[in-house]
């Protein structure tokens, strides 16, 4: 465990040191392995073979055919249909019995032949298509017995389907030498499965450290190639699915497939390629392989089609040369972490490369054909762990000699800040002194401003009150008996109307309850809204000239919780614009409804409307529409009806009608009385 869980307080620099160390530790661990390989070297066989595509023949057909002779162990890479195999096997010194293995875990159905010594065929099948309960042997691998009764060579026939490779070695074992070889066997596989175990643990312990993503893929794909070497050599055949050899060769495909693409995002990410320039290529590259790889698994699965095993390893061959090349380019351009990469992409391609020579028959199983790929599995594990636990350590200290860098930067700027900080105090206090100082001043000049609004208000007031008491007993005392005195009567009444306008325009504008209302907080209470209609009603006809003014209150609820004042102001300011606006003898219909919890209040009038290209900018503060330039005003009453509605939560519309005139919309939300809900505030 020590050796793979590097200490991240001691860590080892020497990258190259570490692969040495690993790499020597790998062939310590394969020493033995191979020394059973060797020990185990099968005894001379002679075979022939004969090929059987269509699956038709039976063994009393088989026996009479022509085989073509071979020698060596059988290399037949992938084959459709069924081949059988005519085996001379020798008799071993001193035995009536023996094993014949034949060292593959993944042959789908193999049945052995035998004649007994009454011309009987005895017959024995194994495969991992076949229940394991049906082997003559309970073993991972095709094993049969064989029987000398005489102590003379027989003559035995193997009939083999597969849609795995055909290549394979075999070897001829006495009881005991069997027994011994699949002991050992069986100890070393535990050993290599117990390096993935550790493996995982230790890429997993790193990423509750590190959080980096790295020690994820890494353990993906050291959980994968777990899977699939336990699938592939038939531990999970023959201890974990006994009964269920579909299942366990759809396991097998899948941790074999998924191997690929998880491979190409674990590369990419450690190259960073997922972050920079190439970050489209890197994502369309993994897209590829995850595409490929689920594509084929489920007809491999289902449909069993031999010709994707040999297809499917010629892609993996080929992304793992991308890879190489990738990794080679990346260090050619000053990635670092490249290197290790590159060589056991380097290492990992021979293996693969061997294995699929042998898989297709273009090389013959041996010691190092069989075993090239787990010394670049091995190899690609155990460096890859290598450089990125090294890669985190390194970057903790460099993190380390950073935060005792940002330490004494921090102390030695503690200091200058302790100066800063008086300084800037006494520039705060006295910037603090200069507004108290402005704040007076402002006060100041609000009282004044009180004051003036006062006194002009006040000075207005009193001559408007003398015309108007001189116009209403004008008309008081004006006879109505010719078409004359009624025309000068209306003159008198021209005057009284344009002195109340005067006064509510008094009133409205220089008021000092304009201004409070502004100031104060929104209060909500309950009020009726056909009030406020009323009220915005009678404050316009007093400015109107002619104009047929009505309330609509059908609709209208009786009560709504709104602020009273505010929205007065807003009806006022509305009714008022569509008086100024519209020419003598307009209708204006003041009127409203209640849509779920909304109020909606609307002034409509038969006028001309607003001109398009004005409508948008109307609620611009200081705008003015070319229509309006014959009538007193500064553009800021929309605009302030807008910001007063906003404050309640509300909204405020216009818009033109088509069949002319134009139409102002209020939308009032039902608020909760309270004392201050929104706080506003106007600059002066």
């Amino acid at each position: 465990m020590k050796l793979f869980l590097v200490a991240a307080d001691q860590p080892p620099r020497n990258l190259l040191l570490q692969i040495c160390r690993y790499l020597l530790f790998a062939l310590w661990l394969l020493a033995p392995w191979l020394a059973v390989q060797a020990e185990t070297a099968p005894a001379p066989i002679h075979w022939a073979q004969l090929a059987d595509p269509q699956g038709r023949l039976d063994i009393e057909q088989a026996a009479r055919q022509r085989y073509v002779p071979a020698s060596g162990q059988p290399a037949l890479g992938y084959r459709a249909g069924a081949t059988w195999l005519r085996l001379e096997l020798p008799a071993l010194r001193g035995e009536h019995y023996g094993w014949l293995e034949l060292r593959s875990a993944l042959l789908d159905r193999v049945t052995f032949y035998q004649r007994d010594a009454d011309g009987r065929w005895q017959v024995q099948h194994a495969g991992d298509r076949v229940p394991i309960t049906d082997h003559t042997l309970s073993y991972r691998q095709p094993v049969f017995r064989v029987n000398w009764p005489d102590g003379q060579p027989v003559t035995v026939y193997l009939r083999l389907a597969s849609s795995s490779t055909l290549s394979f070695p075999w070897a001829l074992h006495t009881p005991s030498s069997f027994m011994s070889s699949a002991g050992r066997e069986q100890l070393l596989f535990g050993v290599f499965y117990a390096i993935h175990l550790v493996l995982l643990v230790s890429s997993t312990w790193f990423w509750l450290r590190t959080r980096s993503l790295s020690f994820v893929l890494f353990a993906l794909c050291v959980l994968a190639n777990l899977v699939s070497t336990l699938c592939a050599e038939g531990h999970a055949y023959q201890y974990l699915l006994p009964d269920r050899p579909r299942l366990t060769d759809a396991l097998y495909v899948v941790s074999w497939f998924i191997s690929t693409p998880l491979g190409v995002v674990f590369a990419c990410q450690y190259l960073g390629l997922y972050a920079g320039r190439w970050r489209r290529t890197a994502l369309g590259a993994t897209w590829l392989a995850a595409a490929i790889a689920l594509f084929a698994a489920p007809w491999l699965i289902w449909a069993n089609v031999s010709a994707l095993r040999p297809a499917y390893l010629l892609w993996a061959l080929f992304a793992n040369l991308l890879l190489l090349l990738v990794s080679l380019w990346q260090r050619v351009q000053g990635n670092r972490a490249a290197g290790p990469l590159f060589l056991v992409q380097l290492l990992f391609l021979g293996g693969i490369g061997m294995r699929l020579a042998r898989n297709i028959g273009l090389l013959e199983p041996g010691l190092l054909a069989d075993n090239a790929h787990y010394l670049g599995m091995m190899a690609f594990f155990l460096i890859m762990h290598s450089a990125i636990t090294l890669r985190y350590t390194d970057l903790r200290a460099e993190k380390d000699a950073a935060q005792a860098e940002a330490l004494k930067v921090a102390r030695e700027a503690e200091s200058r800040l302790e100066q800063e900080v008086a300084a800037r105090t006494a520039e705060l206090r006295e910037a603090m002194e200069q507004v108290e100082t402005a704040l007076l001043l402002e006060r100041h000049a609000q009282q004044q401003q009180q004051q003036f609004l006062a006194t002009v208000s006040h000075e207005l007031r009193t001559p408007l009150a003398v015309i108007d008491s001189a116009a209403q007993n004008l008309m008081l005392s004006e006879p109505q008996d010719s078409p004359s005195d009624i025309r000068t009567r209306r003159r008198y009444e021209k005057i009284l109307n344009a002195s109340r306008r005067l006064t509510l325009l008094l009133q409205d504008s220089l008021h000092e309850k304009r201004f409070a209302l502004l100031r104060h907080r929104a209060a909500a209470q309950a009020c009726v809204p056909k009030a406020l209609l009323e009220d915005a009603a009678r404050a316009a006809q007093a400015l109107s000239d002619e104009h047929a003014i009505e309330v609509n209150c059908k609709g209208l609820p009786a009560q709504w919780c709104c602020d009273p004042q505010l929205t007065m102001l807003v009806l006022r300011t509305l009714a008022d614009n569509a008086v100024k606006y519209t020419p003598a003898g307009c209708r204006i219909v003041l009127g409203g409804r209640q849509e779920g919890n909304e109020l909606v209040l609307e002034i409509s009038d038969n006028g001309p409307g607003i001109d398009p290209d004005e409508l948008a900018h109307v609620f611009e503060y200081g705008y003015r529409g070319r229509s309006s330039r014959a009538q007193a005003g500064t553009g800021q009453g929309l605009p302030l009806a807008r910001q007063m509605l906003a404050w309640q939560g509300g909204s405020l519309t216009l818009n033109n009608l088509s069949h002319g005139g134009c139409r102002a919309t209020l939308r009032l939300p039902a608020q909760i009385p309270a004392q201050a809900s929104i706080t506003h505030a106007v600059s002066a």
